[in-house]
């Protein structure tokens, strides 16, 4: 995967109003996130379709739906975008039958708050037809500490069910628990047909915080440059993967008699095994990052990107 374009569009993907249950209504949740630099909106409230347009900032229709299934103990909360009229209520009798609707009219359907909801990873796997999860969530995070599905995301991944990861507000109050969560999406046009399109095909990468400036990785390589992290995940199937921070890094130079280190002021190479890993160093932070050899990869690989307790991004996942 490789995405090295210079600039992004920033979407907020969930959000609610009056028509709901939100505390602004509509035209105000596209105003709010337009005044804070988001450039894509969709307002997704429960079990109806709300459209909203805006001059400045491109707008998609989408809703949430609750929905549950006789293989799962929980119900799903599935967002739908790019829908025209609200699901008719014979695709609402089960999960799979609302993704079905959902492909059928040519939408972009993501999982909602996997963790907040008590999903496991096995429910994530026993339907078929979405095309991402909520990896963050930062309404639920902020309000009961279950925002973050990673484990439920790598789980169905290592089961064989692949899909997108996005990071979203669900803001409903517009105060905490706003402006945490988003995508940032490579769309050709900022119009809804080039925005779909480009969720479709996975070019975005989702944020709580941390910028990505451009990104390539494969099972041989992994290079991201970024506004700065502290440290980058690489997750994988079974039980492989790797943890790359600075101070791992800087540990590892320092006390194994089996690893080549170069130093310079802005940045240092370390070699260790079959892997080779340079980073560019700014206030303590990476801002270039870069991996090569045979990474300890299996089924699929994905990459966490680490700003500190409260900003991290997530890069979507490849097959390999």
């Amino acid at each position: 995967m490789k995405l090295p374009r210079a600039s992004w569009a920033r979407a907020a993907l969930h959000t609610h109003s009056t028509c709901s249950d939100g505390r602004l209504d509509p035209e105000r949740v596209v105003e709010f996130y337009g005044s804070a630099g988001y450039r894509v909106v969709s307002v997704t409230d429960h079990n109806k379709v709300t459209s909203v347009s805006h001059s400045r900032v491109a707008t998609i229709t989408g809703t949430e739906i609750e929905v549950g299934s006789e293989k799962a103990a929980c119900r799903y909360h599935v967002v739908i975008l790019g829908l025209s009229e609200a699901p008719p209520q014979d695709a609402r009798q089960s999960i799979e039958d609302l993704l079905y609707w959902s492909r059928e009219n040519g939408c972009f359907a993501f999982i909602a708050h996997p963790y907040w909801s008590m999903l496991s990873g096995h429910d994530l796997v026993t339907v078929k037809g979405y095309h991402g999860i909520e990896v963050y969530n930062h309404g639920c995070e902020v309000e009961i500490s279950r925002g973050y599905s990673g484990p439920h995301w790598d789980y169905a991944l290592s089961n064989g069910t692949f899909s997108y990861g996005l990071a979203v507000d669900d803001a409903h109050r517009y105060t905490v628990d706003a402006l945490g969560g988003w995508v940032e999406i490579d769309a050709d046009e900022l119009d809804p047909s080039s925005v779909l399109k480009a969720l479709m095909e996975g070019r975005f990468y989702a944020s709580s915080g941390v910028a990505v400036k451009s990104f390539e990785f494969s099972e041989s390589l992994a290079r991201v440059k970024t506004d700065g992290i502290l440290a980058m995940k690489v997750l994988s199937g079974d039980t492989r993967g790797a943890y790359l921070s600075v101070k791992m890094l800087k540990q590892l130079a320092l006390s194994e008699r089996n690893v080549e280190t170069e130093l310079w002021e802005d940045g240092f190479r370390v070699t260790f095994g079959q892997l080779r890993v340079e980073g560019k160093l700014e206030n303590g932070r990476f801002t270039e990052l870069e991996v090569r050899g045979a990474l300890p990869v299996k089924k699929f690989l994905r990459l966490e990107l680490i700003g500190d307790a409260d900003r991290a991004a997530w890069l979507n996942p490849v097959k390999v």
